[in-house]
């Protein structure tokens, strides 16, 4: 044991979050495409098009509409993951659905070690690689083996993060996590905090970085606007609202009527909440993004499941839990990522098996 720890510390830096990646995304492939060839299961014979997947390849091939496609509005989901699918097929003359599975996994890999670097600068190296386990085999975490935004959106804010707070870099990379996922709004607000906590130089790069996030937002706003020839068309992309089955309308929903499934996908949250909170406790500016993650995913999620992948895009939570839980018990740490990877299997089982209407894993 003692020579494997050595050899270890031996390894280049970036080796051991690459290696974290590499088995977990290679664990989630088996699992999807084991569970997926089950007899009832949704994603058999397509399991690279299915849910957001779809909607994100139709995009790429076919750009926005202003109106109902497909029976709901592609303009809800933002356009810099279909912009890179499309370039990365060449236009379509590649099969997309496979060039989306493997950039997301690719991306996902570069991510993790981007996202190590920033948690071990901050909170030291037994706590990232923690916290990278906890998330790569998270129960949710077989979203970043599929062609789903989450990858690049981590990419970025890892980049954002570990590029210096004055690094004029950190602007065009909070406008890309802004038209990645809704979630770049939490990269905004925790350069807010920055600045609110900062001065001089500091405080005036954090403000720029807020208002470049805002004005690609706002930019993106803007396209949908003139696309559906309303104002205010960015809010129709969830026609879920007020329906009962929409952000904390859906929770109530899901306390009310209790299912096993249910159960586990608001239970993951709730830990990823405690943990984002455990991060006021190391650095601000990442607990404000983490507390802002949660929170949009609460307010803004679906439903209860999709709400779970929400979530983990707030990586120093998984740190944090990993820097309490490793103090105390290593060997209680490495169980929770074998528990973790176990209930993998479960949740994308509960997902393949529910009903299709409105329903995203």
């Amino acid at each position: 044991m003692d020579r494997l720890v050595l050899a270890v510390r031996r390894w280049p830096w970036f080796a051991v979050p690459a290696v974290i990646a590499v088995a977990s995304r290679a664990y989630s492939l088996v699992v999807l495409t084991v569970v997926s060839g089950l007899p009832g299961m949704r994603g058999t014979g397509g399991l690279l098009s299915v849910w957001d997947a779809a909607w994100y390849l139709r995009i790429a091939s076919g750009g926005y509409h202003g109106g109902v496609v497909h029976g709901g509005r592609d303009f809800a989901f933002f356009p810099a993951w279909p912009l890179l699918v499309k370039i990365a097929s060449l236009g379509g003359r590649l099969p997309a659905d496979v060039v989306a599975a493997v950039l997301a996994n690719l991306l996902f890999v570069a991510a993790a070690v981007l996202i190590w670097r920033v948690l071990e600068t901050r909170m030291g190296s037994a706590a990232a690689t923690g916290g990278l386990a906890l998330l790569a085999f998270s129960p949710p975490a077989y979203v970043f083996s599929l062609p789903y935004a989450e990858p690049l959106f981590l990419l970025a804010v890892g980049a954002y993060y570990l590029a210096g707070p004055t690094s004029r870099w950190r602007l065009p990379l909070a406008a890309l996590t802004m038209v990645t996922r809704i979630a770049g709004a939490a990269v905004v607000a925790s350069a807010l905090e920055r600045a609110a906590s900062t001065r001089g130089r500091e405080r005036l790069a954090a403000l720029a970085a807020a208002a470049a996030g805002t004005l690609a937002f706002a930019i993106w706003w803007g396209f949908i606007a003139i696309l559906t020839r309303q104002f205010t068309g960015f809010l129709h992309g969830a026609p879920g609202w007020g329906s009962g089955r929409h952000g904390l309308l859906a929770v109530v929903a899901a306390i009310r009527l209790p299912s096993l499934a249910r159960i586990a996908w608001l239970g993951f949250i709730l830990v990823a909440g405690v943990g984002a909170l455990l991060v006021l406790r190391r650095d601000r500016e990442l607990a404000v993004f983490s507390i802002v993650t949660i929170a949009v995913a609460l307010v803004l999620g679906n439903t209860v499941n999709s709400m779970a992948r929400y979530a983990l895009t707030a990586f120093p939570a998984f740190a944090a839990l990993a820097d309490v839980i490793g103090r105390r018990d290593r060997r209680l740490l490495a169980a929770l990522v074998v528990c973790g990877a176990v209930l993998q299997v479960a949740f994308v089982r509960w997902v393949l098996l529910a009903p299709p209407l409105g329903v995203a894993p």
